[in-house]
This record gives structure tokens, C-alpha cells and sequence, in this order.
């Protein structure tokens, strides 16, 4: 299958179309409640790198309680549900608090009256403060190009406590794909393939995913791209740009290269084996399993019946000045990331 691919346009400051809004607490609940506001599962909010803790959540409410002001939060309104761009610990504290879901501990201004206590416990006044407390949204809207939208989430995110890039692309691309994602992390096959040795903090496993996806899909554009950043965030544009029909295919398709690359390299798979200790490196992950994903039934075949020769060659790529040792396998230019693969390829070529 031949894909096709846009670049989306460059950002243009002319197309920033963002409105500021008041919206309280009351109303923020109200949107959550009605799915107009989407707010990721608990899971979810524990695996990102910048969870806050319960002592950081309950400080966040003392202040509200206080009536100190609240910093302003950034939701991207162009579409439904909305998304928070950022504020998402702060938005996230307050609505566990109002469902009775968050107790109050560490506080300094309120420990007498609210210490150990839900929401529904704490003094009525206080309660009713909380409630009316208005929060300042930047709110991004309708027919903002994504191109435009990427840049803010990106932009906002260099401030304060940070997401990491793979936690935003995965609220940015909220629809299937980032679901789609999210599965094939969890699939047994890339947990096979990947010994189970990736953390889901922060997303890790799920940036992993995502790298598959846009060598597959974007390796000849590589080359053109600003950074590995860039390079993920337009093969993620890429995977949601797909047909219904071709991201079925690519997603089975990933499921069987995870089995193949399993079952060709065993328990050295995606393993840099010169590493003092085991683990999964990603320039491996991305060079191999791209090579594996391009070749047909047939050529898989041809492999599997040379496989213990093709194992114990590979095992040599790792030694003295093979493409794999320790010092090339380091190197993260562009030039050395198409060198090896094109290199890669070259090698598997030998054995089909």
C-alpha cells in the first residue's frame, strides 16, 4: 500500500483565534458531568510525568479557599468534547475534591477546620466558595487550523510543570487514533516484543508506539523534519489522516511486525547488547521493526528458515565497528538514524 501524505501548513499568527472566558467551578463540574469538558481517567492522569500528589492537590484547593487568585488555563474549545491544553492537574484537583474523591491533608491556612476532610465535610461558606470561584480560560475557537492548535499546545506547555511531547500529542489527537494508540501499547504483542520492560509513566510505551508509526508511514520526510519531536507529531497527523480501511491494516499490521520481531530475535529483541543493563533502545526499536513491518509473507518466510544464522549474525552487529556497537548506536543525527536503516535493511536483505 502506497500512502500519501500532506505536511499540514505552517503556523500563521493571522489564524490564532482565542477568546477569554469566566467560567466557575459550578460550571467547569457541569461540563464535566455533561461530557462537554473531557478529563482523562484516573489511570490516565497517574501516568503523567507531571502528576501532582495529593499534598500538591490540596494545597491547590487551600488557595481557592483562601481566595487567591488562580492561574489561568488554556482549553481548546474548536471542538467537542473540549480539551484542556493546560491547567489539566489544576481542573483535575478540583473536580476529585467536589466528587468527594480527594481528602485534604498538609494544609497551612485551614487545618483546623478542613484537615482530613472531603468536600462534602468542610464548612458550607467554604463549599460555596469553591463553587463560585471563577477560573480564567483562554478558550481556542472553532475553525482554528491544526496546524495552529498544535503550536499553541506546544508553546503553552514550555511554561510551568510541563507534559512531556507524547502527552500532548495524545490530547491533541483525542479522537481514535490516540485510543488506538493507547491499545496497542497494552497489546500483548508489544508487550511480548518489548519484554514489558517499557514504563507507562509518562507515556513511554505509547511514545514507542508512536515512533513505529511515523517511520512507517514518513521515513522518506524524515530527513526534512525539524527534530524527533516533529518528526512524531506529523506521523501522528499522518496515522489520523488514513482511512478507515488503511488504519485497520497499519494497526494489524503492527501487531504482526511485534510478533515477527519477537519471534526472529527471541529475548534479544529491541536489546542493545552491549548495555551494562537490559533494556529496550529506542533507535533499535525504530530501525528494526521498520525493516520487519516492510517485508511481505514470503520474504518473513525465507527469514524464519534461516533464523538461527540470521540471530547469531545480528549478534555480530553489535561488536568491534558494526552498525550496531555501542558508539553508532548512540548517535541520534539524522544522517546516523538513515544510516541505520538503510543499513539494517541492507542486512535483513541478505537472508530473504
Amino acid at each position: 500500500m502506497r500512502i500519501e501524505y500532506v505536511f499540514p501548513q505552517s503556523f500563521n499568527p493571522d489564524d490564532v483565534d482565542i477568546r477569554l472566558q469566566y467560567i466557575s467551578v459550578s460550571q467547569l463540574e457541569k461540563m464535566i458531568e455533561t461530557g462537554k469538558l473531557r478529563m482523562p481517567e484516573t489511570e490516565e492522569l497517574q501516568r503523567m510525568s507531571n502528576a501532582w500528589n495529593d499534598k500538591e492537590r490540596s494545597s491547590f484547593i487551600e488557595s481557592i479557599m483562601a481566595n487567591l487568585p488562580v492561574q489561568l488555563v488554556y482549553l481548546d474549545g474548536s471542538r467537542t468534547p473540549w480539551t484542556v491544553i493546560d491547567g489539566l492537574q489544576r481542573i483535575s484537583s478540583i473536580h476529585r475534591f467536589v466528587q468527594n474523591k480527594l481528602v485534604l491533608n498538609g494544609l497551612e491556612y485551614f487545618s483546623k477546620e478542613c484537615e482530613g476532610k472531603s468536600f462534602s465535610s468542610i464548612p458550607f461558606y467554604l463549599r460555596s466558595r469553591i463553587k463560585s470561584t471563577n477560573i480564567v480560560a483562554y478558550v481556542i475557537n472553532p475553525g482554528t487550523p491544526n496546524a495552529v492548535k498544535f503550536n499553541i499546545f506546544k508553546r503553552i506547555n514550555k511554561i510551568g510543570k510541563q507534559r512531556n511531547r507524547e502527552e500532548l500529542r495524545n490530547i491533541f489527537f483525542q479522537d481514535s487514533v490516540s485510543k488506538r494508540i493507547a491499545k496497542l501499547a497494552e497489546s500483548s504483542e508489544f508487550l511480548q516484543a518489548t519484554h514489558k520492560m517499557i514504563s507507562q509513566k509518562g507515556m513511554a510505551d505509547r511514545e514507542l508506539v508512536c515512533r513505529y508509526f511515523a517511520f512507517r508511514l514518513l521515513l522518506p520526510f524524515f530527513g526534512t523534519t525539524e527534530n524527533m519531536d516533529d518528526f512524531l507529531d506529523k506521523g501522528m497527523d499522518a496515522l489520523s489522516s488514513l482511512f478507515e480501511d488503511d488504519l485497520e491494516r497499519e494497526t494489524a499490521r503492527f501487531k504482526t511486525t511485534m510478533q515477527r520481531c519477537y519471534t526472529v530475535l527471541k529475548d534479544i529483541a529491541f536489546i542493545n547488547l552491549n548495555a551494562a543493563k537490559k533494556r529496550v533502545n529506542k533507535n533499535l526499536f525504530d530501525a528494526f521493526s521498520y525493516t520487519i513491518s516492510k517485508l511481505n509473507d514470503n520474504e518473513y518466510q525465507s527469514l524464519l528458515q534461516q533464523v538461527r544464522q540470521f540471530k547469531e549474525k545480528y549478534m555480530q552487529l553489535f561488536e568491534g565497528k558494526g552498525f550496531l556497537c555501542e558508539r553508532e548506536l548512540r548517535k541520534t543525527s539524522k544522517e546516523a538514524i538513515q544510516k541505520r536503516f538503510d543499513m539494517m535493511s541492507e542486512f535483513v536483505k541478505q537472508f530473504i
